[in-house]
């Protein structure tokens, strides 16, 4: 599908949720299940198109260059973000055409749509928000603006925010105490808190520990789920403490943790595949 550049009842039609409080559920509960698989870019990316998408709630079109100003990345950092984002589902990315100006009929910038994704885990009942809190700004009340007011509008969108958006600083537990493994999120297999714990005694340490797990798992595309390997994971652990005990470990411990779990997870993708050609010979 391919828009006009500034035809605002197209973008009307686009609404993905009826409300904002609404999308920012949403984006909650996505960030709550996939937000560990993320890099911090592609977060920062989704927070900024959710603030932009308060006018026709779920539908952003901002510049790439004026998201990357203000998450201060990389126009190109910022793309692999989108197109992570769009992997996942959380967006869909919708490009325009010109209809105007010297370069009518090329193409123009894109229409970013917030997803009410599916296969995502509901949020604890007192889980704070993970993104700001965000509201409305007045719809426009004239969909038949002229073309030069919507063009206006959809170069630079103003995002929306509240006094809510700026945290209270009374209210920032960042500098309470760490936190041991008993916070760790439930996420995490208790079985793998376990055996981490008596070596790293945080919650923050072991999330970040398991975050590799879930990238290491992601890649090597194995078909059976990520329980069934836990004890491959574990061992992966254990050799990573066992060469660190010895001095072996000449960069980082999480580096070097998943080196040794990629590969026993190439060896264990590489058994898939082998039984499933022996499957098809038979």
């Amino acid at each position: 599908m391919r828009l006009s550049n500034a035809n605002y009842t197209q973008y009307k039609e686009l609404q993905s949720f009826d409300c904002v409080q609404a999308m920012n559920h949403a984006i909650r509960r996505f960030l709550y299940t996939y937000g560990h698989e993320l890099s911090e870019s592609a977060v920062e990316v989704l927070k900024i198109l959710s603030r932009y998408a308060c006018d026709i709630v779920g539908v952003a079109f901002p510049k790439v260059e004026t998201i990357a100003a203000l998450v201060g990345k990389s126009v190109r950092t910022v793309q692999r973000a989108l197109k992570t984002l769009e992997e996942y589902g959380i967006i869909k990315r919708i490009p325009t055409i010109r209809t105007n100006g010297k370069h009518k009929g090329g193409n123009g910038h894109n229409v970013y749509v917030i997803q009410p994704v599916e296969n995502v885990k509901e949020l604890p009942s007192d889980m704070p928000p993970v993104t700001p809190a965000m509201s409305p700004r007045q719809e426009a009340s004239n969909a038949d603006v002229s073309s030069d007011q919507v063009a206006q509008k959809l170069a630079e969108t103003m995002p929306c925010e509240t006094a809510h958006s700026r945290l209270n600083k009374k209210d920032d537990i960042t500098s309470a105490p760490t936190l041991d493994e008993s916070f760790t999120p439930g996420i995490v297999p208790e079985e793998f808190v376990n055996t981490v714990a008596p070596f790293f005694r945080s919650a923050d340490a072991i999330f970040e520990l398991y975050r590799r797990v879930l990238i290491a798992y992601r890649r090597s595309k194995l078909d059976k789920p990520l329980e069934d390997v836990i004890g491959t994971v574990i061992k992966a652990f254990k050799q990573t403490v066992f060469a660190q005990k010895r001095g072996r470990i000449r960069a980082t411990f999480h580096g070097y943790f998943y080196r040794i779990l990629e590969a026993m997870l190439a060896v264990e993708r590489r058994r898939e595949v082998g039984k499933l050609y022996d499957f098809l010979v038979l």
